[in-house]
């Protein structure tokens, strides 16, 4: 017997088959209460519940990296269907058929807006002030949104822009006979001789060239209808003299006095106020570089050339200043004579007309085949590479195979896509 009081045999016996085996038995204790299986469970409920909580866990952040990853491949075909509908649109509008239409209808709709002015300064001269303005607004809205993205925005300070806004205000606001000859004497002097300096072309499906001869010529054809044809007759409206005669005061000296005061208000605009971010923004384009640096004007490389390397702002002042007074000299008889009037505008509107003829025969109709061949090649090569992709997924029988697709594969310079520039030719329009 053990020192407990338990005999040996006891405490060696194995229990039976479904037979309790109680403690207090065992120990001989009836007060002693150590309930095992509440013990057990007690850990085994805490083991389950934290089980679960890491399982739980386990699985959130499973669920939550397989969305992130579902995300992002969303995101990813998103951003390869837009690139691939963007590129499907632009070889679109790239296409030769494309732009044969879309040239096509902006010449219908030139040849329509020639033929309606035709109509209203023979039928309907008195219409033409508000045919003008429902045509300028949006060719200038149109002009600014095109040159403010190629920083050509301050090309629309120049002096044609301001005759504009002149214009505008004799016809709505301050309908006088003072300032409507001044404004005949700007609109028929320097703003319709530019055409013939500029070289202004009457393209009809280039809006940038349409735009400069619309507003170089349509203010000459407004105060034309206006001075022979005035509302109700009235010339008291357009003349101040009995005889309606232009004096040279109007005609030269009021009239240079308003240019002055827009080549003032130009040069204290660019070479006051942003002058600091015109010199540090070289994309930045204006008159002044235009003619001393981009395309140098003939009398500013003579001075050059003389040896007396003015200053670019007084040169181009200096020559728009004498292109101005003799641009004036032909206007008095040309007020004082319809006929002589007719025969002025004629043949500034048959110079735009022959200067179109010339872009449409010696410039426009190799750039056009040009880039209808170059279309073509590119669209021929495209179909090469599909066909050469297509060969390469396919089992390769004869042995010379890889060298024919990577013959193929060879990429052609003419696919480059090039940057869409302006006509720069007609930016010096005004």
């Amino acid at each position: 017997m053990d020192p407990t009081g338990v005999s040996y045999e006891l405490r060696n016996r194995k229990p039976q088959a479904n037979e309790d085996f109680p403690l207090e038995d065992l120990y001989g204790s009836a007060d002693f209460d150590f309930n095992l299986n509440g013990v057990h469970s007690d850990f085994g409920n805490m083991f389950q519940r934290i089980a679960k909580k890491e399982i739980i866990k386990a699985a959130l952040k499973k669920q939550v990296q397989k969305a992130e990853s579902s995300v992002e491949k969303q995101k990813e075909k998103i951003k390869r269907v837009i690139k691939a509908n963007k590129m499907k649109l632009q070889q679109k509008i790239q296409t030769p058929p494309f732009l044969r239409t879309s040239d096509k209808c902006a010449f219908t709709i030139g040849i329509i807006v020639l033929c309606l002015t035709e109509f209203i300064l023979l039928k309907k001269p008195q219409v033409m002030p508000l045919w003008y303005t429902l045509l300028i607004f949006p060719l200038l809205i149109a002009r600014y949104y095109f040159y403010s993205k190629a920083k050509y925005h301050y090309f629309m300070l120049d002096f044609c822009y301001y005759v504009q806004v002149l214009l505008l205000v004799e016809i709505y606001l301050i309908p006088s006979p003072d300032l409507f000859q001044i404004l005949f004497a700007l609109s028929n002097g320097p703003l319709c001789v530019a055409i013939v300096m500029w070289r202004n072309s009457l393209v009809f499906h280039d809006l940038d060239k349409t735009t400069s001869v619309a507003i170089h010529i349509f203010p000459p054809l407004v105060t034309f209808s206006l001075r022979w044809y005035p509302p109700n007759g009235d010339f008291s409206l357009v003349c101040t003299e009995p005889d309606c005669s232009l004096s040279p005061y109007y005609a030269i000296t009021l009239a240079l006095v308003f240019y002055a005061i827009w080549q003032v208000l130009y040069l204290v605009k660019t070479e006051i106020f942003d002058k600091e971010k015109i010199s540090n923004d070289t994309e930045i384009m204006t008159s002044v570089k235009w003619m001393t640096e981009v395309k140098p004007h003939p009398i500013y490389k003579l001075m050059l050339k003389k040896g007396l390397a003015p200053s670019p702002v007084a040169a181009l002042t200096l020559v728009q200043a004498i292109y101005t007074m003799l641009t004036l000299i032909p206007i008095i008889p040309i007020f004082q004579h319809f006929e002589l009037h007719c025969i002025y505008l004629s043949l500034i509107f048959i110079v735009c007309i022959w200067n179109g003829a010339n872009y449409y025969f010696d410039i426009f109709t190799e750039t056009y085949t040009d880039r209808l061949q170059r279309f073509l090649k590119d669209a021929k090569d495209a179909k090469a590479l599909k066909k050469a992709q297509k060969n390469a997924k396919e089992p390769i029988v004869e042995s010379n195979a890889p060298k024919q697709t990577e013959k193929i594969l060879e990429p052609s310079s003419s696919i480059v896509e090039k940057p869409v520039v302006l006509d720069q030719a007609q930016v010096v329009a005004c």
